[in-house]
């Protein structure tokens, strides 16, 4: 995957004539042979309109170009996104493809060009209307989602349940917590809505609880995945988290294992970041205490030493999962087996059988802010071993906190089959940036599908010994925390799978941290992406806290809409992206990027402008109807 600069050539072209009297009479004599200039000419004629993210082939010919140079392809509009060609240059008469921007430009016409290689003063244009669907292409039925991110009191977790018919929310409810409110409520359809935006579809989910989103109200861009799923990102004053929106196909009631990991911060004034990870097990509705395990990692002890509370291979007395409701709403308690980790309540959200989105909404005894995912194992539950990893590199990205303070963690851990592990760790805390390489770590696996992967000491990082739990499904799918005094993180990760030249459509989002003059700004970005011959344009909708940090008052975020993105991918394993820092959006950042399979990539931002988490997700086209 590597970037190919389009070879020009200069051409020159002379005729020398000689012009010979004959006689002593009048003279007589030809003139010169004329000659016939270039030009250029459609082939295959651009279309009159075409719609965001859409495709076109076009071809143009060069007459009477004796040095064969072809034509180079550009295309111009009034923003910063017009589209792109694969190829960018062709032979005469050969075709490119045209991919219109994932938003309409303004001014809603694009400008296409072929210009000849060996005359650059000769050219042919065509413009193209670019129009945006009407309406959002979704399919009826319930929708379960879920957000991750930070509002003006920390952490900031939001699940929950819409219904859809014809393009309306006709029903739904939503939890939510932060470190100072939680809740449960029920939309309002009638204040709610479903509309196509400039590329994106936004939902307004409107509740009558004036301490979630702007007066009740969360507001939320989505890049379009397929007809059941979007990649979302919120887009108000009042947060910036990221998340997805998925057709749920099941409520049944969890049975068997899961592996669960959360992140979020604890009960004390310090609001320290706690990570609480595990296997639960359900038979009818009880906990199976013997197949159920959990880990905690709290960033104090609570005894005012400054020290990390890290309590590994934990069980619980007992816990029971409720019935769902008619949106899949479970609530989980959990009873630990442990004088220090309170009993503590997560809601779920049942999305198809194999995934829960849960959060810690509820009141309990742990009095914790807290936010993940659940995943099924299946028939794989209690058979897991060192065969279940061995031979297998995993993808892993995760976000929490540091010594330092707000930190992602990414890369990749390769498992051999002598309990031996290597990999990539990129680490970004804003004060240590940087990708090391590592071997020589050491990992176990539990019948129950737990995986202890200790000392990884990147090279990068030689004075730290950082320590990951895996929490796996069996399906080349795990959660993950970070287990070590240094760091409190939770995450996802995937088995690495049929990997392919990343070429076409996606649907990007990003959440981290901007290294803001006053603070750590959080934000968030979701939008559609193409990646042709290895260059990346597009655009995001993006949600940002304002830089001017308030005193003894909430600091807003700020919403910029349509804001371009543009890079380059290098086949060393580097994205170099321009659009993703509102601290200036012509800032270019760079980012380790690691493909999962044929149509999903992650990437850990490596420099100091910000520390930020992106996934690239193969959008595919979609034709649901209403």
């Amino acid at each position: 995957m590597t970037i190919r600069n389009g070879l020009y050539v200069a051409f020159a072209f002379v005729v020398a004539i000689m012009l010979v009297g004959c006689s002593g009479g009048s003279g007589s004599g030809s003139g010169p042979t004329p000659t016939n200039p270039i030009s250029v000419v459609f082939v295959t004629a651009p279309p009159s309109t075409l719609s965001t993210g859409g495709t076109a082939g076009v071809a143009a010919s060069v007459n009477n170009d004796t040095a064969n140079g072809g034509v180079t392809w550009s295309v111009s509009c009034g923003s910063s996104s017009c589209g792109i060609f694969n190829p960018t240059s062709t032979t005469s008469g050969a075709s490119t493809t045209y991919s219109a921007p994932g938003a309409v430009p303004s001014a809603s016409t694009v400008t296409i060009t072929a210009t000849s290689v060996t005359d650059k003063t000769k050219s042919a244009s065509a413009t193209v209307t670019i129009t945006a669907p009407s309406t959002p292409k979704i399919a009826d039925g319930t929708y379960v989602y879920h957000l991750s991110g930070q509002d003006n009191n920390m952490s900031y977790y939001v699940g929950g349940a819409i219904t859809v018919k014809s393009g309306s929310i006709t029903g739904g409810e939503e939890d939510y917590t932060d470190a100072d409110n939680l809740g449960t409520n029920s939309l309002i359809p009638a204040s709610s809505s479903i509309t196509f935006t400039n590329g994106n579809t936004q939902f307004v989910l409107a509740t009558s609880d004036p301490n979630i989103g702007v007066n009740g109200v969360l507001t939320l861009r989505g890049t379009q995945v397929s007809a059941t799923r979007f990649i979302l990102s919120e887009f108000d004053s009042f947060g910036a988290a990221t998340g997805s929106m998925d057709l749920q196909t099941s409520t049944a009631t969890p049975s068997g294992g899961y592996a669960f990991a959360t992140t979020g911060v604890d009960s004390t004034s310090d609001e320290n970041q706690l990570s609480v990870g595990g296997i639960l097990s359900f038979n009818n509705g009880a906990l199976n205490t013997t197949g159920s395990i959990f880990d905690f990692n709290d960033a104090n002890d609570n005894q005012n030493t400054g020290n990390a509370f890290v309590l590994l291979g934990q069980t619980f007395t007992s816990g029971a999962v409720s019935t769902p409701d008619q949106y899949g709403r479970i609530s989980i308690s959990l009873a630990p087996n442990s004088s220090v980790v309170k009993p503590f309540v997560l809601t779920g959200y049942v999305l198809d059988g194999k995934t829960v989105q849960v959060l810690e909404s509820q009141s309990d005894s742990l009095n914790a802010d807290l936010g993940g995912t659940m995943l099924a194992q299946g028939s794989n539950a209690g058979q897991f071993s060192t065969a279940s990893v061995a031979n297998t590199t995993y993808v892993h990205g995760a976000i929490g906190q540091d010594l330092n303070g707000p930190v992602t963690f990414g890369g990749y851990h390769t498992f051999a089959s002598n309990g031996s592990v290597s990999g990539h760790l990129v680490v970004n805390d804003l004060t240590n940036t940087g990708r090391g390489i590592y071997s020589g770590a050491t990992y176990t696996v539990s019948p129950l599908g737990r995986v202890v992967v200790s000392n990884i000491v990147p090279d990068a990082f030689s004075n730290a010994a950082f320590t990951f739990i895996l929490y796996l499904d069996g399906n080349g799918n795990a959660v993950e925390i970070g287990a070590d005094s240094i760091q409190e993180t939770s995450g996802l990760a995937f088995a690495q799978n049929g990997l392919s030249d990343y070429e076409g459509t996606y649907a990007l989002s990003g959440i981290g941290f901007l290294n803001g003059p006053a603070y750590e700004q959080p934000f968030g970005a979701v939008g559609p992406v193409t990646i042709s011959n290895d260059n990346l344009s597009g655009f995001t909708d993006y949600t940002s806290q304002d830089q001017n940090l308030l005193s003894f008052a909430p600091t807003p975020f700020d919403t910029y809409s349509n804001t371009g993105v543009t890079g380059t991918e290098s086949s060393s394993g580097l994205f170099q992206l321009t659009g993703l820092n509102s601290l200036s959006f012509s800032m270019s950042s760079g980012y380790a990027y690691y493909p999962i399979d044929s149509s999903r990539v992650m990437a850990i931002e490596l420099d100091g402008n910000a520390m930020s988490l992106l996934m690239y997700e193969n959008a595919q086209q979609t034709t649901a109807s209403h």
